[in-house]
């Protein structure tokens, strides 16, 4: 999961940042970001069109091409602005705490009826929703390498050894958790994400495997 993607996520920021203040465009581009939101909550991402969504926002569709190329470019936008402001987690000083604040904040988003939609039209890739899953690859990559920061500050205090393979902690992580509220539809309580948290951190701590033998071989 390396910078490419993170630069495309870049790349919308600093598109966001050009914009002045107040002014025409920045009003047009609110109203068009608010637009695509409404339309993902109501029909998804297969079934939006850009149509609907300059209709909604008041502008014409050309000026949607032409600001943001395409469909997966604006949902692309959407989904960083709305949902993905790219922040390192909570640094509470433990990486348990880290673990809860970012499991709350995991939760927070799944509530949100948008995101829920696109992660439940997403399923397994497939020929008929490439274009989604360009969307979300230009997301996720970007959304590890910051969340990931709390695996890093752990390594520093210690609690982890030095060769903790962030991306992989975060897969297990997530897996277990949407799997418990997207297939079995349970809620995402405190005490499910406390019982995560120490699920990880315990298996975040134990030895690689072959560690002990390449240990116990040298002596």
């Amino acid at each position: 999961m390396a910078g490419e993607p993170l630069q495309d996520v870049q790349h919308l920021h600093a598109d966001a940042a050009t914009v002045r203040p107040g002014g025409r465009t920045a009003r047009v581009r609110e109203a068009v970001i608010d637009a695509t939101i409404a339309e993902l909550s109501e029909v998804g991402y297969a079934a939006l069109r850009v149509d609907a969504v300059a209709e909604r926002a008041g502008v014409n569709k050309t000026t949607i091409y032409r600001r943001w190329g395409n469909k997966v470019g604006l949902v692309s936008t959407a989904l960083i602005e709305r949902r993905g402001q790219l922040v390192p987690p909570a640094d509470t000083g433990s990486l348990r705490g880290d673990l809860i604040e970012l499991l709350k904040e995991i939760r927070l988003g799944l509530n949100v009826p948008w995101v829920a939609a696109l992660l439940r039209e997403a399923g397994p890739r497939t020929a008929a929703n490439a274009d989604l899953y360009e969307l979300l690859d230009r997301f996720w990559p970007a959304r590890f390498k910051v969340s990931g920061v709390i695996f890093e500050r752990a390594v520093e205090r210690g609690e982890l050894p030095a060769d903790t393979d962030p991306d992989f902690l975060l897969e297990m992580l997530s897996g277990p958790l949407y799997f418990h509220w997207l297939m079995l539809g349970h809620p995402l309580d405190d005490d499910f994400l406390e019982r995560m948290a120490d699920f990880i951190l315990h298996g975040a701590q134990a030895r690689p495997p072959g560690a002990g033998a390449s240990e116990s071989g040298g002596r």
